[in-house]
């Protein structure tokens, strides 16, 4: 047991350097350049040269207590930058997932449903002359290219867009693909399909989610060094690749995180309805779907007076 807590404190404490302290102590280096040079010395090598060495050569920089308060003030800085960028973070997630009720969010919805229609137009059309063709019509145009419709479509969404954002709407499609494909509320049988998936799958969803996290995480990062360009306009360029970063990986992430959650459902949502005694032969159907959702909202049932 004991060996088994020391792996995990050590697994904790690498999990906190590599999240928290690291990224924190270069935050901090930029900082203190931005707080040193301003813009008028924005490059100025010496000058920063001559401040670190006026502080090295400060009476109080040579003592073994100044050296430990100065060591332990600067992790313990690190580290609230740290947790500032999770914060951060996590408000970018609550961004992209919002739902777009408000202005200009609502206007950015708009806009992404508007150029759906207008591919999914384009699909339609697709299939009616690649139907003719089989058919020995001769077509009006160029050759009926129904592939290229459906992937220009599917990159604004799966589904018709009601996020502003291509990552909200990407996460909202699984749920409302398993609720057509099987008329499952997604929702209230997560909880329990967690319970039932074998750790292999569920540490892969783990992994997703977490680098999911991350790339929020990293648009974080992009906002405290936006801070930094205040003072330092170095950092702005720093703060815009972060931000570009961030965002590019957030949408790799969330393709696999929901093609995992849609997985998941798919291989296990038979087991699910066996756990919970509801009929189900063959692969995962509506009916069955539509008896797991009913069986999981526990609705009271209505009592009729006897006549």
């Amino acid at each position: 047991m004991s060996g088994f807590l020391d792996e995990l404190g050590r697994k904790l404490a690498e999990r906190w350097l590599t999240l928290l302290v690291l990224p924190g102590l270069v935050y901090l280096a930029c900082l203190t350049v931005a707080l040193t040079l301003r813009h008028e010395h924005a490059l100025d090598v010496g000058r920063l040269a001559g401040a670190i060495d006026r502080l090295a050569a400060r009476p109080a920089a040579s003592t073994s207590a100044a050296l430990l308060l100065t060591v332990t003030g600067v992790l313990a800085a690190a580290a609230a930058a740290g947790f500032a960028a999770g914060g951060l973070g996590r408000l970018t997630e609550r961004v992209w997932t919002a739902e777009g009720r408000r202005w200009p969010a609502r206007l950015l919805t708009k806009r992404r449903r508007k150029g759906w229609d207008a591919a999914d137009a384009d699909v339609q059309t697709q299939i009616k002359a690649a139907v003719r063709a089989q058919a020995g019509v001769p077509a009006d145009g160029p050759v009926p290219d129904v592939a290229a419709a459906i992937a220009a479509r599917d990159a604004i969404g799966l589904v018709p867009p009601r996020r502003p954002t291509w990552i909200g709407d990407r996460l909202r499609a699984a749920d409302q693909r398993v609720h057509t494909a099987y008329d499952l509320d997604l929702t209230g049988a997560w909880p329990r399909l967690w319970l039932l998936v074998p750790d292999a799958a569920r540490t892969e969803l783990i992994v997703a989610r977490d680098a999911y996290v991350a790339a929020a995480r990293l648009v974080g990062w992009a906002l405290l060094y936006l801070l930094v360009a205040w003072w330092w306009w170095p950092a702005l360029p720093v703060a815009l690749a972060l931000a570009v970063t961030g965002w590019i990986r957030a949408r790799d992430t969330v393709v696999v995180l929901a093609d995992l959650i849609e997985a998941i459902v798919d291989l296990y949502g038979r087991d699910l309805a066996t756990q919970l005694g509801v009929p189900a032969s063959g692969p995962l159907s509506r009916e069955t779907g539509l008896a797991i959702s009913t069986t999981l909202r526990k609705d009271p049932e209505t009592h009729h007076p006897a006549s």
